[in-house]
């Protein structure tokens, strides 16, 4: 085939053959920017994937960028002011990316005059102290933090390391960037203690100003801000990522919905620094290696370095809760034992939407501390805890499959070159439309399955019967006798009876079973008149609770409609007035 020869797909069918033609395609589909999502009950998951380079080929793309690479193009307000602060007291910019002080006019040059010149005249931009800017550009440079290889510190560094946190009895190490009891600088200090606490030069501000502020908007002014930009540089090679982005699909087995929800919510919290999520991330499955603690734990967590936390059952059962401090992202892996299952769902609510936290830690005062951190639980456990059925606080998700070994190996190859860098650059790229702090996660069947599991008895009783699994219409009904169906249900599913009083008051809290302020009369089988109390689910047109007659003739009909779903009305201890009908001698509940 000459190049000069144009020729279609049909001319390469015909002349070539069909494995020709979809050779072709493969290769094309191998070059596209993101993989496509395995759909459910798809055989290969990882058919897409590229296979991971051998150990002994060089890792294309795995370089570093160099400074300023792809940053022509693209920019937008809104992320000018994702990441970069203006240092206070002068024009220069810090990249809180590449933790560099990059001067006016090279600032406006990279981004562009006209939208430069809009972040400058922004009230709401994040800004930095200068002192603290230049030591987070010299610690970048020198790949370590200033004095952590030396054993002793000059009298400049040692008054500029320690700050008294006035009305407290803890200070603050500059250097460890840790809250300490008076206690531990002693014995780091010895004999200097007593010259640094009796000198003019020791810095002193108050408790208060000690904060966390991932979204930098305190004044720097005797204030000291303990959060100093994520740790890594995004790579904008996507190719070192493929394999990651791949994995979203797979542990949402598909779910195209869950699958953007779930990126969406990984990358809000990277696009906008410090946002708190009103929504947390459930992911747990009896299928061992599909890949779960590899995505939240292995990629994720490096990230937010410092910031991040994985925590276990001891530290949220714990008094103390300094590990809460400073945190932007928590990995929660089986927190909640078996037998303490109901007793943590109030903490882990609070841990997704409170606002603040407070944090206690051994020999020093507590403190109140804003809560940036957005939650993820991963659990073996089917049942790791209950959630109720408006509980929308969570996306509940069930992998079911195992990781593939031609995946393992292609995420393998990525973490060591670059690919988590690179999924970096691919959430700070990735479009949130109109995703905010609380948009509510999309319902799963994982989610349906959890919150059926979660159900009480009588829960479950109204379930069914709403959506007519007991054969009976949702239908107005005397309390007394829908309280004997209940027992006969409890009886023949062996599930966990209530008395009639709770039972009422449990049914009346929901909306669309009004329960009567009172009795009414109504008339029996016999024509009797009585007086009972009334469940009016879907009641009738026109229908009029003085009405005896009426009244009467829906508790028939109800009773009546119960008796042909096999149930017994007669053996109810309340069924009062009630003549049962003739059931077939053949029938199954003959």
């Amino acid at each position: 085939m000459t190049a000069s020869r144009k020729i279609d797909w049909n001319d390469l069918h015909v002349e070539f053959g069909l494995d020709v033609v979809r050779e072709q395609l493969q290769r094309a589909a191998a070059n596209a920017p993101l993989p496509r999502v395995r759909t459910a009950g798809e055989p290969d998951a990882a058919d897409d994937l590229p296979p991971a380079p051998s150990d002994t080929a060089p890792a294309a793309g795995a370089a570093p960028p160099e400074e300023g690479a792809g940053e022509a193009s693209g920019w937008t307000l809104e992320k000018l002011t994702s990441r970069f602060a203006l240092v206070e007291g002068e024009t220069k910019v810090f990249d809180l990316h590449r933790k560099v002080v990059v001067k006016k006019t090279g600032f406006l040059a990279m981004v562009g005059k006209a939208l430069g010149n809009q972040w400058y005249d922004l009230p709401s931009k994040k800004g930095v102290d200068p002192e603290h800017a230049k030591r987070l550009e010299t610690d970048a440079k020198l790949g370590k933090r200033l004095g952590k290889s030396k054993g002793q510190v000059s009298s400049e560094d040692l008054y500029w390391r320690y700050v008294y946190l006035d009305g407290s009895q803890d200070i603050y190490d500059r250097q460890l960037r840790q809250r300490l009891p008076a206690a531990a600088v002693k014995l780091a200090l010895g004999d200097a203690f007593s010259l640094w606490q009796n000198s003019d030069q020791r810095q002193v501000i108050p408790a208060a100003n000690l904060v966390f502020d991932p979204r930098m908007t305190e004044s720097p002014k005797d204030t000291i801000n303990t959060f100093e930009g994520l740790p890594l540089t995004p790579n904008p090679d996507l190719d070192l990522c493929r394999g990651i982005v791949w994995l979203l699909g797979f542990l949402c087995n598909g779910q195209q919905d869950a699958v953007d929800w779930l990126t969406k919510w990984l990358a809000f919290p990277l696009q906008h620094v410090g946002a708190k999520l009103d929504t947390a991330v459930l992911m747990h499955s009896t299928m061992e290696g599909s890949g779960k603690s590899l995505l939240f734990g292995d990629i994720m967590r490096p990230i937010y370095g410092e910031y991040g936390a994985t925590v276990g059952q001891v530290q949220l059962e714990s008094s103390w809760s300094q590990w809460q401090s400073s945190k932007l992202y928590g990995l929660f892996e089986e927190v909640v034992s078996r037998d303490q299952r109901y007793n943590q769902t109030g903490k882990i609510k609070h841990m997704v939407t409170g606002k603040t936290v407070r944090i206690e830690s051994k020999f020093m005062n507590g403190w109140e501390e804003a809560n940036y951190m957005n939650a993820v639980f991963l659990s073996n456990e089917i049942l790791p805890w209950p959630i109720g059925e408006n509980d929308r606080r969570m996306l509940v998700l069930w992998p079911e499959l195992t990781l593939p070994e031609k995946a393992q190996k292609r995420i393998g190859w990525e973490l060591a070159n670059g690919g988590i860098e690179a999924f970096y650059q691919y959430l700070l790229d990735y479009d949130l439309g109109d995703f905010d702090e609380r948009t509510r996660p999309p319902k799963t069947p994982a989610r349906q399955r959890l919150v059926e599991l979660s159900f009480t008895a009588w829960e479950t009783f109204y379930n069914l019967w709403k959506t007519d699994g007991l054969g009976i219409p949702f239908s107005p009904c005397r309390t007394q006798d829908l309280y004997g169906l209940f027992t006969e249900w409890c009886s023949r599913g062996g599930e966990h009876k209530l008395s009639e009083t709770k039972f009422g008051l449990f049914l009346g809290t929901k909306p669309d079973t009004y329960k009567s302020p009172g009795q009414y009369f109504w008339y029996d089988d016999f024509n009797n008149r009585r007086r009972s109390m009334f469940f009016v689910p879907n009641p009738p047109d026109g229908l009029d609770l003085s009405d005896g007659k009426r009244l009467g003739q829906l508790v028939r009909d109800w009773r009546r409609q119960a008796a042909e779903a096999g149930w017994h009305p007669e053996k109810w201890d309340g069924c009062i007035g009630y003549s049962a009908p003739l059931r077939n001698a053949g029938g199954p509940d003959a």
